[in-house]
């Protein structure tokens, strides 16, 4: 702030009534160096001291200046001029070292002001610039690639229209990622292997997605392409619903290898593959931690339109279920999720009103104990950043 460097000693007597008279020695300005004052206080340098009575006007941001411990605001002093110069009138004490920061009180060496794996926002960059920092090492964003298949999207026959290709680009850029949309890949294993061995050893991407042609159909092309590529295939099929015949495979490469990944065409299924599998593994490229989910409880059974898999948390089951629903909070300020009514993987109207998607795990039914009774579930943002957004509800 603005004001005057005094000696606190030299105020404590100052009242309305008896104010105390400093003399002006001069100003220091953000950026200037205090030295050329002393010459002006006449310091005596064997005693370390300098005359009585004196102050120096200082701006903020300016060095505090040696033999004074303490600021007094402009506002709080009087300024008076005369043939002998600037004076000001201080009529109350100043404590020592009031008004006054110390260099390396707001951050001591050794304080972390991003972590690995955080992402650099606005907010770190004041901290970051205020200690001279023009520059942090960061990850590279991962890039990816994205195709749809199938020929009923080429053509243009039917009512079938791509969703899956829009959602993952959408899904990425939310991420702040690298995406490119390839293309829609015809139903013909030459053209999928010319794509992907192409991509993969141009080295352009980080991960290259396909939504399609993972199962075991006629047209099912992408796990045959895989093996004749010489592709490690991680997994094909997993104990989830929905989209157990998903993908995940490491593509052989000129320089590297490259992760990719073979979702359903189901749309709610590719969407849940993406939030539970794709998006864990871009945020492990980035240094990101693992992601928690958030408990709430169930205050409604899962649609079982599906009579051999199940997902009801009274009920023993093998396999990871994932349900889109809304996730609230309660009247009592705890979190609450009910199941959208309709989990047919193949419809997207429910995602309207969807905020999250809960996690009924194998065996326990996804349930875990909660004081008072109750099933609490685990459940995940919608959102693949992790952003929610919690309406109120009139449940208890």
């Amino acid at each position: 702030m603005d004001g005057y460097a005094v000696r606190s000693n030299e105020t404590a007597s100052a009242s309305e009534q008896t104010p105390v008279l400093l003399k002006v020695q001069g100003t220091i300005a953000a950026g200037d160096s205090p030295g050329a004052i002393f010459t002006e206080l006449k310091v005596d340098n064997k005693r370390r001291a300098i005359d009585p009575n004196l102050c120096v006007e200082i701006m903020t941001g300016a060095i505090f200046p040696e033999y004074f411990d303490a600021c007094v605001k402009v506002e709080d002093t009087t300024l008076v001029e005369g043939p002998t110069g600037k004076h000001i009138l201080v009529k109350k004490p100043v404590g020592h070292n009031a008004n006054r920061r110390f260099a390396g009180s707001d951050m001591l060496e050794g304080d972390v002001i991003v972590k690995r794996g955080e992402i650099v926002r606005s907010s770190h960059i004041l901290p970051l610039a205020s200690i001279g920092l023009e520059s942090v090492p960061v990850l590279q964003k991962p890039r990816v690639g994205i195709w749809s298949t199938g020929a009923e999207m080429l053509n243009g026959n039917g009512a079938t229209r791509d969703a899956n290709g829009p959602y993952l680009m959408a899904a990425a850029k939310e991420m702040r990622l690298q995406v490119d949309f390839l293309g829609v890949l015809q139903d013909d294993p030459a053209t999928i292997q010319h794509h992907l061995q192409n991509s993969a050893e141009s080295g352009a991407y980080d991960v290259l997605i396909t939504s399609g042609a993972v199962s075991k159909g006629r047209f099912d092309h992408i796990r045959g392409v895989l093996d004749k590529m010489g592709a490690e295939i991680v997994f094909h099929g997993l104990a989830i619903r929905p989209g157990h015949p998903v993908l995940f495979a490491m593509l052989p490469g000129a320089q590297r290898r490259t992760a990719f990944f073979g979702l359903p065409g189901n749309p709610g299924a590719a969407a849940a593959c993406f939030r539970s599998l794709t998006v864990p593994y871009l945020r492990e490229l980035q240094g990101q931690p693992v992601e928690r989910p958030l408990l709430a409880r169930l205050v409604r059974q899962p649609d079982t339109h599906t009579a051999k898999h199940t997902c009801h948390p009274t009920q023993t089951q093998t396999i990871d279920c994932f349900r889109h629903g809304v996730l609230s909070t309660s009247v009592t300020g705890h979190l609450v999720v009910e199941p959208s009514a309709d989990q047919s993987p193949a419809k997207l109207g429910p995602f309207i009103a969807a905020n999250c998607w809960i996690h009924f795990r194998p065996d326990h039914g996804g349930t875990l104990p909660r004081p008072g009774g109750g099933q609490m579930v685990e459940c995940y943002p919608l959102s693949p950043t992790g952003a929610i957004s919690l309406s109120p509800t009139l449940l208890n």
